[in-house]
This record gives structure tokens, C-alpha cells and sequence, in this order.
């Protein structure tokens, strides 16, 4: 893929069988014109449309990252360490997945690459190991691991950008920011199913290499129906009730 050829890139992380936050971000990326479509991971777990979403996804043909939850379903990495909730939808999901979608998610490789951006779910250090980046000396570190001007993760379900100047790293408090040629940058997209920094609207990331521009943007889906599905489907109240509140 040359970068040439992209102008416009729309990237997602984090779905957790939430077709209804899912529809919502691919939607409002359409309406953007975006020329490419990239997601971080973690396309089932806790939320009660696994195979729809995964449909979607095949649908659109757009590179897909393995996310440990998407792993997990899989028997591919060990669920101890998963709280109760964690543990009953995965296997949840194992009973109503789909041959094909569970083929889908076995095909999905661990990190990508397109031009300057590389793409992985937890971090560029040992990605199959989940580890999360949630502090700046996390994020120094990982930058070691990437050579691309740009990293896109989810896993934490908490958007983020860190711009690295060399050695110098700083992390604006505004969702948009100009991109310099000179910099790198470390983003998460945050979470388009299940937020966790306390704004219940689904999160994606917007890149505009064309102005330059790199944004965070949030869009309101219905909850209401995602709860309601939750609920219907046997899974915890718990995952329902914190869709409300982003947490």
C-alpha cells in the first residue's frame, strides 16, 4: 500500500460485539470519505453481536488486528487473569460463534503495516503478551519498537496521543493536532464498544494526511440497544449498566 494513496484513514479499536457503536463509527467514516479503514482489535467479547460484527468486518475487507479478546475466544491465550464478567462472555461467544467468523479471527496477524503507519492491538514490545501503555514511560519505551512516524494500539479502551521529539515525549490535551513532519506519534484509538474514560460515546481516530490533521472523535450510538441485547442474551447486567457510563 502506498502512502500515496492515502489521503484520508479511519481507525478503530476495541468493538467487543457492539454492532450498534460499530455501525455507528463505520457510518460517520463513510460520511468522512476516508480512502482506508484500519481496527486495533478486540472484535468480540462482552457485547452480544460477535458474529455481526465480524461479518461487517470481512465485509469491508480492512486490514484487522487480533486483540486478546479475539484470542481468547479462540483458546489461543489464557483466560485466568480475566475477571468473572471477562471469563462468561468469551465463553459466551465460544458457543454462538460461527465456523467462519472464528476462521476470520484465527487469520487475523498480530500487528501491520501500511507505508509510515504500523498498526497492533496492545503494544509494539511483545504484542502478544497484552501488555498495556499506560504511562509515559510506557509509552517512551515502546517507541524503541517501531521504526513507522506512526503507532495506532487500543487494549486500554482509553484514547490517548503522545508525540515523540527525539527523546522528548509530551501528550496534548486536545483530541486534534497538527502533524509534523518531524515528530512521531503513539495513538490509541480508544474503544468504539465499550469506552472506559468516562464518555460513553464511541470512539475512533480520524487522519487527514492531505491538512495534516489528527483527531480523536467521539459519535453517540444507541445504548438503549445495546444494553437491551446484553441483557436478552444471558450476559452480566455489568456489561450493560457500563455502557452508559463509559467505565
Amino acid at each position: 500500500m502506498s502512502i500515496n494513496e492515502i489521503h484520508r484513514v479511519g481507525i478503530f479499536s476495541d468493538i467487543h460485539s457492539n454492532v450498534h457503536a460499530l455501525e455507528a463509527v463505520l457510518g460517520v467514516l463513510d460520511e468522512e470519505k476516508v480512502d482506508h479503514l484500519f481496527c486495533c482489535g478486540d472484535v468480540v467479547g462482552y457485547g452480544a453481536f460477535p458474529n455481526e460484527c465480524c461479518e461487517i468486518l470481512r465485509k469491508r475487507n480492512c486490514p484487522v488486528i487480533a486483540g486478546n479478546h479475539d484470542h481468547a475466544v479462540l483458546g489461543l491465550t489464557d483466560i485466568s487473569y480475566f475477571n468473572d464478567v471477562a471469563k462468561q462472555a468469551v465463553l459466551w461467544t465460544r458457543k454462538v460463534l460461527t465456523r467462519e467468523n472464528e476462521e476470520f479471527l484465527r487469520s487475523l496477524p498480530l500487528t501491520y503495516k501500511a507505508e509510515n503507519m504500523f498498526f497492533v492491538h496492545a503494544s509494539p514490545d511483545q504484542p502478544e503478551e497484552w501488555n498495556y501503555i499506560l504511562t509515559m514511560g510506557e509509552a517512551r519505551a515502546n517507541f524503541h519498537y517501531f521504526t513507522e512516524q506512526f503507532c495506532f494500539i487500543g487494549h486500554s479502551h482509553q484514547p490517548f496521543i503522545i508525540i515523540s521529539n527525539n527523546e522528548d515525549i509530551s501528550c496534548p490535551e486536545s483530541p486534534e493536532i497538527q502533524i509534523l513532519d518531524n515528530r512521531r506519534y503513539l495513538i490509541n484509538a480508544g474503544s468504539v464498544g465499550q469506552p472506559r474514560d468516562r464518555n460513553p460515546n464511541a470512539c475512533y481516530v480520524l487522519v487527514d494526511l492531505d491538512r495534516k490533521i489528527l483527531q480523536i472523535k467521539r459519535i453517540p450510538y444507541s445504548i438503549k440497544e445495546a444494553q437491551d441485547a446484553i441483557l436478552s442474551s444471558g450476559l452480566s447486567q455489568e456489561l450493560a449498566e457500563r455502557l452508559a457510563y463509559g467505565w
